[in-house]
C-alpha cells in the first residue's frame, strides 16, 4: 500500500509537471480594441472566422484613471469628451466570450480628449491611491466578467523615480488578482534606456506579471542593426542592436522569464516594416517570432492594413498560438 501510494504521488507530479508545461508552450496572439476604433474592430473581427482561432486575448482599452486617481472610468471616445457605454463593453466581452478569448481591461492615461500620455494621471493612481486604484480595478473587473487587467500606463520622459512605486503597485495588484486566479499583464517601452515603464523595470515584475508586451511595433524586427541614444544620454546598451526580436526575448530570459512570457508589438496598420533578417513582409516577421517562442501584441485590432485580415495571416498566428511540443 505504501508503494502504491508513492506511485499515484509520483504520476500526481508528472501530471503537475506536464500542464504547467503545456501552459508554458502556448504563445500569445493579443490584440487591443482601442475605446475610439470598437466599430471597425469588430467588423474586422467578425468578417473573417479565421481570427477567432489565432486570437487568444483582447484587451478592452476602454478605461482611463480617474482625475484624482482612486478609480477606473469608461474613456471617452471622441474628443468631445463622450464616454463609452456600458452596454458597448458588454457586446464586446459577449463576442470574445463566445469564442473562447481572453478579455483583458487595459486602464491607460490617454484618450481622445488628453491627446497625450499624461503620466501626473498616472502618478495619483499608482503612486498616490494605489490601494483605492486597485480595489476599483478589481470591482471592475469582476462588474464585466473579465480576465484580468493590462497596465497600459506610459511616460514619456526621465520618471525613474516612480520605479519603486510602479513596482509596489504592481505587486499588490498581482497579489489581489491571484486570490481571484485572474491574469495581469503590462504594456512596455521596448528600450531599457527611457520613458516608463521600460525594460529596466521588468526584473521588478517577475513572478507577478503574465506577460509582458513590448511596445516597439515598426521599431521591431529581426533584422534590426539600430542602436539607440536617448537624448542627453549615453547610447544604449553599449550600442547593441536592441530592437531586435531575439535581443528582446533574451533580454527577459536573462531576468528569468519564460519564452512565452515575452510578446512581440506588431504594427497592423501596416503590411511592411523594417529590413533584412527573413523579410519585410507580416509573415517573415510573424515567422521569426515563431521560430523564437515568443508571443505576438496587435496594435490595434481595428487591421487598418488588410494584409492583417488575410486568411494566411491568421492560419500562421494560430499556428504560431497552438500549444508547441517543446519549450524553449
Amino acid at each position: 500500500m505504501h508503494c502504491r501510494w508513492i506511485v499515484l504521488y509520483l504520476v500526481g507530479l508528472t501530471f503537475l509537471f506536464l500542464s504547467a508545461q503545456a501552459h508554458a508552450q502556448k504563445s500569445q496572439v493579443v490584440g487591443w480594441i482601442p475605446v475610439y476604433g470598437v466599430g471597425k474592430s469588430m467588423q474586422a473581427l467578425q468578417e473573417n472566422p479565421h481570427i477567432t482561432k489565432g486570437l487568444t486575448r483582447i484587451g478592452l482599452q476602454f478605461w482611463n484613471p480617474s482625475p484624482d486617481g482612486k478609480s477606473v472610468v469608461l474613456a471617452p471616445v471622441d474628443n468631445s469628451g463622450r464616454r463609452l457605454l456600458p452596454a458597448d463593453v458588454k457586446r464586446v466581452i459577449a463576442w470574445a466570450k463566445r469564442h473562447q478569448i481572453q478579455v483583458l481591461l487595459t486602464v491607460y492615461n490617454n484618450s481622445q480628449v488628453l491627446n497625450h500620455w499624461d503620466w501626473p494621471l498616472a502618478q495619483r493612481a499608482f503612486r498616490d491611491h494605489p490601494n483605492e486604484f486597485i480595489a476599483s480595478l478589481i470591482v471592475v473587473m469582476n462588474e464585466y466578467g473579465l480576465d484580468g487587467v493590462d497596465l497600459d500606463l506610459e511616460g514619456e520622459g526621465d520618471f525613474e523615480g516612480d520605479r519603486a512605486s510602479y513596482a509596489k503597485f504592481v505587486r499588490n495588484l498581482s497579489s489581489a488578482l491571484k486570490k481571484q486566479q485572474k491574469l495581469l499583464t503590462i504594456d512596455s517601452f521596448h528600450s531599457p534606456c527611457a520613458n516608463a515603464p521600460n525594460m529596466a523595470w521588468w526584473g521588478d515584475w517577475l513572478g507577478y506579471v503574465d506577460a509582458i508586451h513590448s511596445m516597439g511595433y515598426q521599431d521591431l524586427y529581426e533584422g534590426s542593426t539600430a542602436s539607440f541614444r536617448p537624448e542627453g544620454k549615453p547610447v544604449c546598451e553599449n550600442g547593441a542592436a536592441i530592437f531586435r526580436y531575439s535581443w528582446q526575448l533574451a533580454y527577459g530570459q536573462r531576468l528569468g522569464y519564460r519564452t512565452d512570457q515575452i510578446v512581440m508589438g506588431f504594427p497592423t496598420w501596416l503590411a511592411r516594416w523594417g529590413e533584412g533578417g527573413l523579410g519585410t513582409t507580416i509573415s517573415a516577421h510573424l515567422q521569426e517570432v515563431e521560430n523564437l517562442g515568443a508571443g505576438v501584441a496587435l496594435w490595434d485590432l481595428q487591421l487598418s492594413s488588410a494584409e492583417w485580415r488575410n486568411p494566411q495571416t491568421w492560419a500562421q498566428l494560430q499556428r504560431l498560438s497552438s500549444p508547441k511540443s517543446k519549450v524553449k
